[in-house]
């Protein structure tokens, strides 16, 4: 009974994760209405602030000086966080939110989500190798729901600026790398201290890109609550909350609840910013959610 409560409880703690996510592509949404900087500065903005606090977070709880010692004894991991880092999550964030800036947030959510389809693509290249069954069933989903909601059924013209597909692709590519490559880093250390150090590696490599930043502009009053729902909900707690049900919940079961993020990311911008999507997008957006569900659901 108490295995089914926890289980119940850690699947809950993925949904309440992919819902700050999808917050914070609105809130980014909002905050470039608002504000005149960029998506690199915001990007820089949210690294460093998103890596102090979880820094405080890991040294209450005493993982900063074994993080440290680690390093100092296998240097090579810290050339493998440094382009996690970078290669990453920098990389990661400024073209998402480049994307949320040329498009919407709920565009730019639902096609990153074809990063599955990416994988079993780029796999069947390198070892050259037909695909299963289920993943060509994803790779077609993930294409055609995409299809459908970049035209809205009017093959002539894009309902989404190309840049955005552009953005939003690549995004998914970049998100897909930053799955499997830390992997083994996360083996030989502890998941927060890794993410705290890598957020303020690649906040600083993007301060670097990016020198004419206003700070200042991040905590005016009409964007203040956008940079909270970025930095805190959508960065700092949902990173944690989704680490601590990983613990508990197989990896098919994540992927089905990860699928809740897109699918908030549409119905908020529904409720809160106005949009309206048409019979033949919103078709398209329950095909890229079931190519994130239905291959999970076949595994198991």
């Amino acid at each position: 009974m108490k295995k089914i409560s926890g289980n119940t409880g850690s699947v809950f703690l993925v949904i309440i994760s992919a819902m700050f996510w999808a917050g914070s592509g609105l809130g980014a949404q909002l905050f470039f209405v608002h504000s005149s900087e960029n998506a690199m500065g915001l990007t820089a903005f949210r690294m460093i602030l998103a890596g102090i606090l979880l820094s405080g977070i890991c040294a209450l709880s005493g993982k900063i000086r074994p993080g440290i010692k680690k390093l100092l004894h296998s240097p090579r991991l810290f050339l493998d966080i440094f382009i996690y880092a970078n290669a990453g999550l920098m990389l990661m964030a400024y073209t998402y939110f480049e994307a949320v800036h040329v498009g919407n947030a709920a565009a730019a959510t639902v096609i990153l989500y074809t990063s599955p389809a990416m994988v079993i693509i780029y796999n069947s290249i390198r070892y050259v190798r037909l695909p299963s069954r289920r993943d060509i069933i994803t790779v077609c989903l993930a294409v055609s729901g995409t299809f459908l909601l970049v035209t809205g059924g009017d093959f002539s013209k894009l309902s989404v600026p190309l840049l955005c597909v552009e953005l939003a692709l690549f995004n998914g590519a970049v998100y897909a790398f930053s799955s499997i490559y830390p992997k083994h880093i996360f083996l030989q250390m502890d998941k927060t201290f890794v993410l705290a150090l890598s957020m303020l590696l690649g906040g600083l490599s993007s301060w670097a890109l990016d020198p004419g930043m206003h700070w200042s502009a991040f905590l005016a009053s009409d964007v203040r609550l956008n940079v909270f729902c970025i930095v805190v909900l959508g960065t700092v707690i949902a990173f944690l909350l989704y680490n601590i049900a990983l613990m508990y919940i197989s990896p098919q079961q994540a992927l089905i609840t990860a699928a809740a993020e897109p699918a908030s990311s549409v119905i908020m911008s529904w409720l809160f910013l106005d949009m309206d999507f048409g019979g033949v997008q919103t078709v398209g957006i329950l095909l890229v959610l079931t190519a994130i569900i239905v291959p999970a659901l076949m595994k198991k």
